[in-house]
């Protein structure tokens, strides 16, 4: 099947797809009648929906193609990335959920002003905004060059097909439409892997059997448990994905903002567990998929033919020329699916943000509600576009290497974005100016170290571990340069986190005795 040979029953599955998600941006976009609904669907959301949400805004096109082509170039050391996400998350339920469920916030970055003030929630705001604009370019860059491989379009058009469509339901529908269609998304790329394992174990003679051996023998499916921090073993990763999946999870506005649309902190919890539980099939099925292709090329190897793209492009090559007509419409479509519940809540979040932490704290305090929510869909539509030609301007830079260019950012901002939270929490001795001074220097610290590596051809450090260096950066500079000068009351911050401190009395009275605890403190 070469890229001539996408027919029309393809290109029905895929236009089908799109407008059914135009169509639920405009069924949502009659209850957008305040910011409460379009940023937080009023908190309202069953759990499943939003735990659906949440799988699929961190399923990414970035993953559906990068991580099968990793085991057909390695192995499967990535199979180290659910387990980290299962250690992630117990943190996050205990540590950051009841501060969001009982402070009632629109944005995580609320509560950093509450616990340090209002430079650190705009530091935080700022990072989460920065991490998020460049994810979001790569992850609509990733099906662009996709579907420009199956139909001879420019890649420049095709980004703006995953942008426009995304940001158009986005913009009318709010939240409510992000969350369901990011639902409708996840059934549609579960769907497309499923159906890829299924077509290649049915023209093996030996079946999923083949897939294995073949997997073993080759060396695809193995595990590096090699102690080596300047390439991808299993230990490299799993410590990266642990600061990665808490970030994610905890600090990132991309899920806090699915999370506070519950209407309890259980159904909040339901959301997170059912994402670390689940990413262990979804994980074993995106490495089957690399596995299997590799086996399919093994037992027919002319199939591969001169033109062989590189390995980052190999399972769009196997769509295009294996995969039957009809099918393969809806496995792309399945890419696509990847790309824009990516999108959509990345674009989302990003408004949600801006319009909570700058707009309306800083620009327009005392505007209505109504304008707010007029603002937020000018943003949306506006943010956009800008993102979608950010992609193209990507893309035309060159980026090599999807999944390792995709945690390299994620590491620069997200690390440092835990490490602020983190001190919020589990002390009372960091202050805001110090944790700033932390952040900064933990982000320009690793972009130092990846300009000397790149610029040196030298690569002592994996670009996956920067999140662990960030956020261990920015808590070490943050607490012990807080230090310096007195430390805060903790009658303001004592409801703010879980540490115990002694209280400092209110000037004009007597000092309450040294054994005083706070009650509500665990530790």
């Amino acid at each position: 099947m070469t890229a001539s040979h996408f027919q029309a029953a393809d290109w029905i599955v895929f236009f089908t797809y799109l407008g059914t998600l135009i169509g639920m941006g405009w069924y949502f976009s009659r209850r957008q009648t305040s910011t409460a609904e379009f940023f937080t669907s009023s908190r309202r959301m069953h759990w499943l929906p939003v735990a659906l949400s949440v799988v699929a805004s961190l399923f990414s096109a970035v993953s559906f193609l990068g991580l099968p082509a990793m085991v057909f170039k390695g192995d499967c050391v990535m199979i180290a990335w659910p387990l980290a996400v299962l250690l992630a998350t117990p943190m996050i339920t205990r540590l950051l959920l009841p501060f969001y469920n009982r402070l009632q916030v629109t944005t995580a970055y609320e509560y950093l002003e509450k616990r340090f003030g209002l430079n650190v929630r705009l530091l935080a705001s700022a990072l989460f905004i920065l991490k998020r604009l460049f994810w979001m370019s790569l992850v609509t860059l990733t099906p662009s060059l996709a579907l420009s491989t199956m139909t001879g379009l420019r890649v420049e058009y095709c980004i703006l097909v995953i942008g426009l469509v995304a940001t158009l339901y986005t913009t009318m529908g709010g939240l409510s439409a992000v969350i369901w269609t990011d639902a409708v998304q996840f059934v549609v790329f579960m769907l497309a892997q499923l159906l890829i394992v299924g077509y290649v174990v049915t023209r093996l003679d030996g079946g999923f059997a083949e897939v294995w051996h073949t997997g073993v023998a080759d060396h695809k499916i193995a595990i590096d448990l090699s102690i080596d921090f300047s390439r991808q073993t299993f230990w490299t990763v799993l410590l990266a994905c642990i600061f990665i999946a808490g970030s994610d999870l905890g600090a990132d506005q991309l899920i806090v903002q699915r999370l506070i649309s519950t209407p309890d902190i259980r159904g909040a919890a339901r959301s997170l567990w059912f994402n670390a539980v689940f990413k262990f099939p979804s994980m074993f099925l995106l490495l089957t998929i690399g596995a299997a292709v590799w086996a399919f090329y093994r037992a027919y190897p002319d199939r591969l033919g001169l033109e062989t793209p590189g390995y980052e492009m190999i399972l769009p090559h196997f769509i295009i020329k294996e995969l039957p007509v009809g099918i393969s419409g809806l496995v792309i479509a399945g890419i696509f699916a990847a790309a824009m519940s990516s999108f959509d809540s990345g674009l989302h979040t990003m408004v949600t943000t801006f319009t909570v932490d700058w707009y309306k704290r800083l620009i327009r305090i005392d505007s209505t509600d109504l304008a707010y929510l007029r603002t937020a869909r000018v943003l949306t539509l506006t943010l956009g576009v800008a993102v979608t030609i950010l992609a193209v301007i990507v893309y035309r830079w060159g980026i090599r290497g999807l999944i390792d260019a995709s945690n390299s950012f994620l590491g620069f901002f997200g690390g440092g974005l835990l490490g602020v939270f983190l001190l919020g929490v589990l002390t009372r001795r960091a202050k805001g100016l110090p944790t700033v001074l932390g952040a900064v220097a933990a982000v320009a610290l690793v972009s130092v170290v990846e300009f000397y590596q790149q610029h040196h051809g030298l690569r002592r450090l994996d670009p996956w571990l920067y999140g662990p260096i960030t956020c261990c950066m920015t808590m070490v500079i943050g607490y012990f340069g807080s230090f310096f000068g007195p430390e805060p009351p903790f009658e303001r911050i004592a409801e703010y986190t879980t540490a115990r401190g002694r209280r400092v009395p209110a000037e004009g009275r007597p000092p309450e005795p040294r054994a005083t605890r706070h009650p509500d403190g665990d530790a």
